[in-house]
């Protein structure tokens, strides 16, 4: 199955320029660029990692949030403060 698309010259330019830097062919660049938006067809990752490879996903995951140095009020007396208890 074939697919057309239209794409605005600078923006082949720079997708060709990327390929080229990794070694690649704009198809193949291409390719790998809708790999990663594909993801949904593919299995998901806990019905075939090990335990270990699920360790690893999830600190990945989680080292990818922003670290907050802010630390929440959450205390019964913030959360009711002003409505009169």
């Amino acid at each position: 199955m074939s697919t057309q698309l239209e794409i605005k010259p600078e923006t082949a330019e720079m997708l060709a320029a990327q390929a080229k830097e990794l070694g690649m062919s704009s198809d193949e660049y291409l390719r790998s660029l809708l790999g990663r938006t594909n993801r949904q067809t593919e299995e998901p990752l806990y019905e075939t990692a090990t335990p270990d490879e699920l360790a690893a996903a999830f600190r990945e995951w989680a080292a990818s949030h922003a670290v907050l140095t802010v630390v929440a009020d959450d205390s019964r007396e913030s959360i009711y403060e002003g409505r009169g208890e």
